[in-house]
C-alpha cells in the first residue's frame, strides 16, 4: 500500500510540469532555470541521455517561453572553426576559402554582439567584394548588422559601440559602409501578464502567493485520502477473509 501511495503521488507531482527545452548543456540549463526562478515561475531541470531538460509548471508555460524569448534564450548555435574547416577535407579553391573566412568573421561578430546585455538576436552579413581580372576589389567592403533586443534595454545608446566593434573587426570597411538596424522585440503577451510573475513582491491575497500553499494542501489531501483508504481496507480485511473461507468451505 505504501508503494502504491508513493507511486501515485509521484505521478501526480510529475504531471504538474511540462518540458520547456531539452538537449541543453549544463550552462544553458542553469541560465534558463535561474531566469525562470527570478521571474517567479516554478521550474526545475532534469538530466537525460540527450543532455539537460528544463521543465516548468503547465500553467506557466506560455509566460516562461516569453520570458526566455525576451532574454534571447536559448542562444543560437554558432559554427566553429572545426565545423567550417573539418580535419581531413580536400583542398578547396581560393574563392571557397575566402567565403569560409568571411563566414567565420560573421559568426565571431554575432557572438560578440549577442554577449551585450539585452540582445536577443544578432545577425551580421559581410558583403563579399567583387574583384576584377587582376584580383583588385571593384567596390569597398560593406557590413550589415541586425540586432533585435529586449524592450527593457536602451540599445540606441550602444550604436556607437556596435559600429566601432564592426569597424575594428572587418579590415578596410569604412564607418559609412556599416549599416546597423536595431529592432525592439514586441510583447506577445499583455505587459501585465508578463510582469505578473517577474519576481516582484507578492501581495498577501494574490494568486501567486497562494500557489505554494495550495500545492501543499493538495499534497496533504492526497496523503490523507490514501491513508483513509488504507485504514478502511485494513479494517475490512476480516470480512474479506471470512467470505473467502465460506466460499472455500462451500466449494469443498
Amino acid at each position: 500500500m505504501r508503494s502504491v501511495i508513493a507511486c501515485g503521488l509521484l505521478l501526480v507531482l510529475a504531471g504538474c510540469k511540462v518540458e520547456l527545452h531539452r538537449a541543453l548543456s549544463e550552462t544553458e540549463a542553469n541560465q534558463m532555470l535561474a531566469l525562470l526562478l527570478v521571474s517567479g515561475l516554478q521550474a526545475d531541470k532534469r538530466a537525460d541521455t540527450t543532455g539537460m531538460t528544463v521543465r516548468i509548471e503547465r500553467g506557466d508555460f506560455v509566460r516562461g517561453v516569453e520570458v526566455l524569448r525576451q532574454h534571447g534564450l536559448p542562444r543560437q548555435k554558432r559554427a566553429s572553426v572545426e565545423d567550417v574547416f573539418p580535419p581531413g577535407q580536400l583542398v578547396s579553391s581560393p574563392l571557397q576559402e575566402q567565403a569560409k573566412l568571411i563566414f567565420l568573421k560573421e559568426q565571431r561578430l554575432e557572438r560578440m554582439l549577442a554577449a551585450l546585455d539585452g540582445v536577443m538576436v544578432a545577425e551580421v552579413s559581410i558583403a563579399q567584394v567583387p574583384t576584377d581580372s587582376a584580383g583588385r576589389a571593384t567596390l569597398p567592403p560593406g557590413v550589415a548588422v541586425f540586432v533585435k533586443y529586449s524592450p527593457e534595454v536602451n540599445m540606441a545608446q550602444r550604436m556607437t559601440d556596435i559600429r566601432s566593434l564592426v569597424h575594428d573587426s572587418v579590415p578596410g570597411v569604412s564607418p559609412e559602409r556599416i549599416s546597423i538596424v536595431l529592432q525592439p522585440a514586441d510583447y506577445r503577451l499583455p505587459r501585465a501578464a508578463i510582469e505578473g510573475g517577474q519576481g516582484a513582491p507578492v501581495e498577501a491575497g494574490s494568486k501567486a502567493g497562494w500557489r505554494p500553499v495550495l500545492g501543499w494542501a493538495m499534497f496533504a489531501m492526497a496523503v490523507l485520502v490514501s491513508g483513509l483508504a488504507g485504514v478502511m481496507a485494513w479494517r475490512r480485511r476480516g470480512v474479506w477473509v471470512g467470505r473467502l473461507r465460506q466460499r472455500v468451505t462451500r466449494a469443498s
